[in-house]
């Protein structure tokens, strides 16, 4: 299937996958994603890391298959973008007093904490 696909082009963002630990093939999964954006749209599928990753003709793709995910074999499978958006927030000049504890905490309420916080 890939021997034959144009991959140049194809950025982490053409990117889905199946989660570490599936015990899904890489063929069931694919024939399960070509069936909802067309066998024709996907560029490439493999095995990495025990997940079963794909790439896909275009972002758009990407995004359709993340909200409605597949079924295979009558199971639904979630399925995740490749690259998942985060933003980069600088502090400048906060008071000594402030704890990272409590910058950590204040900011966690506004999403997910990638990284720790660096001095």
């Amino acid at each position: 299937m890939a021997a034959n696909a144009n991959l140049t082009g194809l950025t982490w963002r053409h990117g889905v996958k199946v989660g570490a630990g599936s015990v899904l093939s890489v063929e069931e999964v694919a024939l399960a994603v070509g069936q909802e954006i067309g066998h024709s749209s996907m560029k490439s599928a493999a095995r990495m890391n025990r997940a079963v990753v794909l790439f896909v003709a275009n972002v758009d793709q990407v995004n359709r298959l993340v909200e409605t995910g597949i079924t295979v074999g009558g199971q639904f499978v979630q399925m995740t973008p490749l690259t998942q958006p985060a933003a980069r927030i600088t502090l400048s000049n906060v008071p000594p007093f402030i704890s990272d504890e409590f910058l950590t905490k204040e900011l966690s309420r506004h999403g997910k904490l990638v990284s720790p916080i660096r001095k």
